[in-house]
């Protein structure tokens, strides 16, 4: 039981997160800002940027719900929020790969900045708005579960986050070949296609905010 729960919310956690970092979408950036450097200087960079993003993440996935306790927001308020959020992401990779990427890209000045790992690879290219909503999502849903089984599904969701961002690593350092063999109408084809699924794991956020919120409601009442 608790390995299928593990299971279960590492997947999906997986596939959200994966979708909303991005490392694909990230790679050209990455190689734009570290054409200068060396190849030791870049594998340097890329696993400063993924530490650094994972330390971002798990900060808000562990005391996120804690905070929105303490602001008076519910969690399936949250939920709804954040719902709409990844949408909008969704919708403009879809229709819009293009501004999707001008979003994610730094000022004319961060390529000469000392380092880049942290502004803007780590934040906000990697752990950026969308990232932070997603994680305190995916840390949520298991509260109305049994302990046991929250922790189980908590558990999940840090070994997918932890796995996307070390995929990132090699993913950036192999940015100029992946960004050569897809080309621009690979790259859009790939974004669309993350946004599309992307949109449809939004909806059902936005769903389940709802039905959660009107069941406590009447609960209440």
């Amino acid at each position: 039981m608790p390995e299928q729960i593990f299971l279960s919310s590492f997947f999906t956690a997986f596939v959200t997160l994966f979708i909303i970092i991005d490392p694909i979408l990230v790679a050209p950036l990455f190689a734009a800002l570290t054409h200068q450097n060396t190849q030791k200087e870049r594998r340097s960079i890329a696993i400063q940027a993924a530490f650094i993003s994972l330390g971002v993440l798990v900060f808000f996935a562990l005391l996120g719900p804690t905070m929105l306790h303490h602001l008076g927001i519910e969690l399936s308020s949250f939920r709804a929020a954040g719902g709409l959020l990844l949408f909008l992401i969704g919708f403009r990779m879809f229709f819009n790969p293009d501004e999707e990427m001008d979003a994610k890209r730094p000022g004319p000045k961060a390529s000469s900045r000392d380092n880049v790992a942290f502004f803007p690879l780590a934040l906000p290219m990697l752990a950026g708005p969308g990232g932070i909503a997603t994680v305190m999502l995916l840390m949520g849903d298991g509260t109305a579960a049994y302990e046991e089984q929250a922790l189980w599904a908590k558990v999940g969701v840090i070994a997918a986050l932890t796995l996307v961002l070390l995929i990132a690593i090699p993913v950036m350092m192999s940015s100029g070949a992946i960004a050569r063999a897809l080309g621009r109408t690979g790259m859009n084809m790939i974004s669309r296609l993350l946004g599309m699924l992307l949109m449809a794991l939004a909806t059902q956020y936005v769903f389940d905010g709802v039905r959660v919120g009107i069941f406590e409601r009447v609960g209440h009442g």
